[in-house]
């Protein structure tokens, strides 16, 4: 287990850990990797809740740039490995090419158009989405309510990443998710099931029925437009899913 959580941060995050520490990728050092996603979430969840609660403090500094510095964070943490994923999954998707074509397409390390706009489309969606939200006037009283349902999108992104990679096949015989997902064991889901609740109470309704709402859109995508999950398709989700969780906070928020 330990091995596990150790191969996750630093996968995931940008966080340095001494060469010696780092475990081979082998199957038992794996075994627990998709149930360490979402443990690994709660640095990002931390960080999140220290980030937002420093720029609400800083009423002084413009909205969007506020919200520009959010942004940069949260894609500075993982040094943008979900991002490129979300880049080649929407050169795949848009491409309306057959399902052998697309996944060629995620391997391929060429940035096509649908690529740029995707990117440039959730950067700026995260942009604004924390703009908006840093202007509530609740987000200003120090950790205040919204400072955690907002610190809890990491952690329901991440969980969904451990939920597809234990349950969806591989859309490839090849490639980063079959290495990841070497040892996963369907037993996980009842830990998943367990976080998923807790995190409801966490949450509050508008991010997990986003969550929720998106991760039933994401396994539509992967099973019939790839056949299965690739480690493309799980960044893709992390971020697509961050937003859509940010919306659904600004929704409920603003009326």
């Amino acid at each position: 287990m330990l091995n596990s959580l150790i191969i996750t941060i630093t996968f995931i995050t940008i966080i340095p850990v001494p060469s010696c520490l780092i475990p081979e990728w082998t199957p038992g050092n794996l075994r627990y990797f998709p149930l360490m996603l979402p443990a690994v979430g709660v640095i990002f969840s931390l960080l999140w809740l220290i980030s937002l609660h420093v720029l609400s403090l800083l009423p002084a500094m413009s909205p969007i740039l506020r919200g520009f510095i959010m942004m940069l964070l949260t894609l500075a943490l993982t040094g943008g490995l979900h991002l490129d994923g979300l880049m080649d999954t929407c050169d795949a998707v848009f491409s309306h090419r057959d399902r052998d074509t697309r996944l060629r397409i995620l391997s391929d390390t060429h940035a096509g158009s649908f690529a740029v706009m995707g990117c440039v489309i959730i950067l700026m969606a995260k942009t604004l989405l924390f703009s908006e939200l840093l202007t509530l006037p609740t987000i200003h009283y120090p950790l205040s309510t919204i400072h955690y349902t907002l610190s809890t999108i990491p952690l329901f992104s991440r969980l969904g990443m451990g939920l597809l990679i234990t349950n969806l096949p591989f859309a490839k015989p090849r490639g980063l998710a079959v290495i990841l997902g070497s040892s996963r064991n369907r037993r996980d889901n009842f830990a998943f099931t367990v976080m998923f609740l807790a995190l409801i109470f966490a949450g509050g309704l508008a991010v997990s029925s986003a969550f929720a709402l998106w991760l039933a859109v994401h396994v539509v995508i992967c099973m019939r437009i790839f056949g299965g999950i690739t480690g493309d398709l799980l960044g893709a989700f992390v971020e697509a899913s961050e937003v859509i969780m940010l919306l659904g906070t600004v929704i409920v928020s603003c009326t």
